[in-house]
This record gives C-alpha cells, structure tokens and sequence, in this order.
C-alpha cells in the first residue's frame, strides 16, 4: 500500500465487531449447550456425538478479543462447563473424537518424522490442555484438575529441551511453549527458576538473524517457530529478548501467507521483535508491512456470514490432524479467531486498538 493511502482502506475492519454475532449464532448448536460447529455446513460430525472442545474454545476466544461479553452472556457460560467436560483426572483435556480419527494422519506423520510422543496423540493432548487453561483463564475461570506432568529440575529440564528436533522449530518451539506455560501454572517450588533455566537453554539456540532454531530451516519454520516461544514468554511472564531489528528484516522481507497460521505468525512475531526493539526500529516500514496484511486479510473474509475461512476461499478441513470438515467456500471457526487476533495486534501497532475496540488474547 502506498504512504499515500489512508486508513479509509481499511474501514471494513469496524464492520467485523457488526457481523461477528451473526456467525456465532449460526455456528451454535441447537442439542448441546456450549457446543459450536467448526464450519456453518461443511462439519463431518454433528451433535450426536461429543466433540468440539476446540470449536468452543475458539468461540469464547472471539468472544474476548471482540469485546461481546455483554451479547453472549448466557452462551460463555456454556461453553465454559462444555470446555471443562473434557478435562481428565490427570489434568489434561481430551476431545476422544478428534483423537481417535486424527490416528491415520498421525501415522503418516510419523512415517515421515519419526516422533512417538506425536504418534501417541501426546503433543495434541498437550496443546489441546494448554488453550483450554489459557481460554478459562480469559473469563477468570480454573480447571477442576492440575496437569503435573511436567520437568521438576534443571536435569529433567535440560533433557525434555535436548530431545527436540530444533531442525523443525515450529514443532519444537510449540513444545517449549507449552513447557513454560505448565510450569509457571505449576505447584513446584522452584518453578521460577525452571523458567529461567529453560529460556537460558533455548536462548543457546539464537542464530545471527535473531531466530531460535539449528542448522538449516527455512523462514516459514523460523517465524513460525519464533511465535511459539515468544508464546511461552508471555505466558511465563518472562517476554524479553534481543536481536529484535535482525527478526524484523526478516519478517518485513518473508512472505508466510498460505493459511490463517501463517498470516497470523508473521504478525505476531513481528509485532513482538519491534516492540522488544523500542518501537523506533523501521516503524514505517512495519506499518505498512501490517496495512498490506490487514488487505491480505480481508481476501479470507465472507462479509455476508461474518466469519473468516482458514485457507483463501475454502474451510479448513484438518484440526489437529483430524478431518472435521469439507473444502467448502464458506468462512470457520478456526480461520475467524486467527484473523480476528492477527487484528487486534495489527491495529495495536497501526494505533487503532482503542478506535476498533479488539482486545489481544494471551494464548
């Protein structure tokens, strides 16, 4: 976008808070309370059988970020009982349809990248029990049960980082997150000093451009990556990092675009790297960088639902490696929460936050 332009190219945003209700109410199912579908007709799984723990997470996530506490009173507290339906005796959450039909793809997956803990559903579990407890957290609710299952000493700290594949940061960079998350959430004593003993090690894995990983990978991984850890930064109360103008070239001259999570990262990361490099690093430059995208954006929405699509033009047809979906043109849930976060953040560095009235989520 040219400095020319102005922010009248941009006025479709302040329709999303309008349109967004609608999609909700249509996405809402009509058997279970605090159950949404993930597409509007595209769903392979209705409401006979129990699943969704995400679809539910995401609603209350747009719930928050949009600011419709006051419009869907009722329905949040659904979906917070429904959220904590699936949380197990040992802590974690498990949606047992997605775990038993994402069993194919995790045997492909493996096939390719042996990894036996992504084999065994472990990695999904985790993730899945992670934005349960951050989405909870949101509306000022606990789960019933404490996940415990996490390193208690700086050995078993420095093993669980060592026995990552940092070849493939984004993966690895995920597991990490959620490591500082659970331990920060944790009952150990010394929990702070596991943290820091983690972030020390990680930190070994800084390269000349600013980013964590080992030996080649490509930039998709590394700002893919990059979002994962500043994640759990966040989460652990311990957001502070260097090298932030060498992340921001990067960022500035990659593309990452092909889906929600992509566009999302980009923007997350460089956000981040520009506020850790005193806001003044290439501001114009990051500005329209972020103008190009909130366009881009615009490409994955269906004003006439409301909702975004996770992929240009269709649904999103995988979650966690199970099919939830069909291909269709039409806008789901997962793609409208992606979106929707990527603008609350956009708009914070654009200085719009207070104008559009999103609100940025800790995930």
């Amino acid at each position: 976008m040219a400095d020319s332009e102005n922010t009248n190219d941009l006025t479709w945003i302040y329709g999303l808070k309008d349109n967004i209700p609608a999609f909700l109410r249509h996405l809402k199912g009509s058997m279970r309370p605090g159950f949404y579908h993930y597409s509007l007709t595209g769903d392979y799984f209705g409401e006979k059988v129990k699943w969704g723990l995400g679809n539910a997470v995401f609603f209350l996530k747009i719930v928050y970020t949009v600011g419709l506490e006051t419009i869907f009173k009722h329905e949040i507290r659904e979906a917070i009982m429904y959220i904590k339906s699936f949380q197990k005796r040992n802590g974690l959450f498990k949606d047992e349809l997605l775990s038993l039909t994402s069993l194919p793809l995790r045997i492909t997956g493996f096939l390719r990248h042996p990894d036996l803990q992504a084999l065994s559903g472990a990695a999904i579990l985790l993730a899945e029990t992670r934005q349960a407890i951050a989405t909870l957290e949101l509306f000022g609710e606990m789960p019933k049960y404490t996940y415990a299952r996490v390193p208690n000493n700086k050995t078993e700290v420095q093993k669980f980082i060592d026995r990552l594949d940092w070849s493939r940061p984004w993966g690895a960079g995920s597991h990490f997150s959620h490591l500082l998350f659970f331990l920060k959430r944790s009952l150990f004593t010394n929990k702070e000093e596991l943290i820091n003993a983690a972030i020390e090690i990680v930190n070994n894995l800084r390269n000349h451009d600013g980013f964590w990983y080992r030996g080649y990978t490509d930039e998709a991984q590394k700002i893919n990556g990059a979002m994962k850890i500043i994640t759990g930064l966040k989460a652990a109360d311990r957001l502070s990092f260097s090298d932030g103008e060498q992340m921001v070239d990067l960022c500035l001259n990659a593309i990452n675009n092909r889906n929600a999570c992509d566009n999302f990262n980009i923007v997350y990361v460089l956000k981040y790297a520009w506020e850790q490099s005193g806001k003044v690093y290439r501001t114009d430059d990051i500005q329209r960088f972020m103008r190009k995208r909130l366009q881009m954006c615009r490409e994955y929405y269906y004003p006439q639902s409301g909702g975004f699509s996770f992929r240009k033009g269709k649904t999103n047809c995988i979650y966690y490696n199970s099919p939830v979906a069909r291909a269709k043109y039409e806008p789901d849930i997962h793609g409208t929460v992606m979106f929707l976060w990527g603008i609350s953040i956009i708009a914070i560095v654009l200085g719009l936050e207070n104008k559009l009235g999103f609100r940025e989520f800790t995930p």
